[in-house]
């Protein structure tokens, strides 16, 4: 079965309208990570003044009328059932309760459900068979919002298991499941799209805070500055050895890598690996240890770890200290 990821951050940029070259290059990264199909607002493809010739586009109307107004998409999406052609209408179901309303439009050859924000408190399995029971003959995108933080679980759980369409957006924009995490859920999982370029993705992400005026978590999956960044000892040691015993894929194919960094919670091994990655002369355990209480002091005042040119400094304090000579 064909799986299929519609993205919809551009239906979300009304208030804060970046560039049409802003647009376009926005479009062309959503496609090299692996996005099929791009949803758009009306006053996104104003300001874009044209469509890419390349990859699928979805407009999101308010008025049947638009349809004809606007050619050209692949897809057309708005709030109203009635059967057109190229048509996938949406509907809001906020609890599963009302799951059963679906029968009223099984005659829909598409629909998109969005909504369902209490999916994964209430037995999503369930839910997710009512939904094809009830929709026998409709190809179904399930669109989940993220009130509950399992959205992208949901919207990866409903591609391996029940249907082939979902609803997403980038960093989870407008309260959706995160189109990187489950493009990357997907590759693990059953390598979707294995060759698609998700080393594109802190220059979509960096684009994305531009044009939002928002700073993405450092910690947030996928695309986050700081995931691949380790400070605890245990985990430096078994870095260095191993790895995949931390990482489930390589940081290199989304643009990242893996840093060791210093702080309150390193131990003697890490600081010993930031030494020789710095090129710089290992001292005896007692030293280390100096350095390392010297450390726990600094970082717990700054509530933060140390960066390379802090580390060295500290390095070389408790050295010249100790009389001994520790210099980049």
């Amino acid at each position: 079965m064909m799986l299929r990821i519609t993205d919809n951050t551009l239906t979300g940029f009304d208030k804060c309208l970046p560039s049409k070259e802003e647009l376009h290059l926005f479009c062309r990264l959503l496609r090299d990570i692996g996005v099929d199909v791009i949803e758009i607002s009306l006053a996104v493809y104003e300001k874009m003044e044209y469509l890419p010739d390349d990859g699928k586009y979805i407009l999101q109307v308010d008025y049947a009328e638009d349809i004809v107004r606007y050619t050209g998409f692949y897809r057309y999406t708005c709030h109203f059932h009635e059967n057109l052609e190229n048509l996938m209408p949406e509907i809001q179901i906020n609890d599963i309760r009302e799951i059963i309303k679906l029968r009223a439009i099984s005659h829909c050859r598409e629909l998109r459900i969005a909504g369902l924000d209490d999916l994964m408190c209430n037995g999503y399995d369930k839910a997710m068979e009512e939904i094809k029971k009830n929709l026998p003959n409709t190809k179904v995108n399930l669109n989940p919002e993220n009130t509950y933080h399992c959205a992208s679980a949901l919207a990866i759980q409903w591609l391996l298991s029940y249907g082939s369409d979902v609803t997403v957006s980038f960093a989870g924009h407008k309260n959706n499941g995160a189109t990187e995490e489950v493009l990357m859920a997907l590759r693990l999982a059953v390598r979707h799209k294995p060759n698609k370029d998700l080393t594109v993705l802190p220059a979509l992400t960096k684009l994305y805070e531009k044009i939002t005026g928002t700073n993405i978590s450092n910690k947030k999956p996928v695309i986050g500055k700081c995931i691949f960044k380790v400070e605890s000892g245990i985990h430096a040691d078994a870095m260095s050895k191993n790895p995949a015993i931390y990482e489930a894929y390589e940081p290199a194919c989304v643009g990242g890598k893996s840093e060791l960094v210093i702080g309150k919670h390193s131990g003697t091994k890490a600081v010993k690996m930031k030494l020789e990655e710095l090129f710089l002369p290992v001292p005896e355990e007692t030293v280390i240890l100096k350095m390392l209480d010297k450390i726990k002091e600094v970082c717990s005042d700054s509530r933060s770890s140390l960066c390379d040119e802090e580390f060295a400094q500290i390095a070389a304090k408790v050295g010249a200290n100790e009389g001994i000579k520790i210099h980049r």
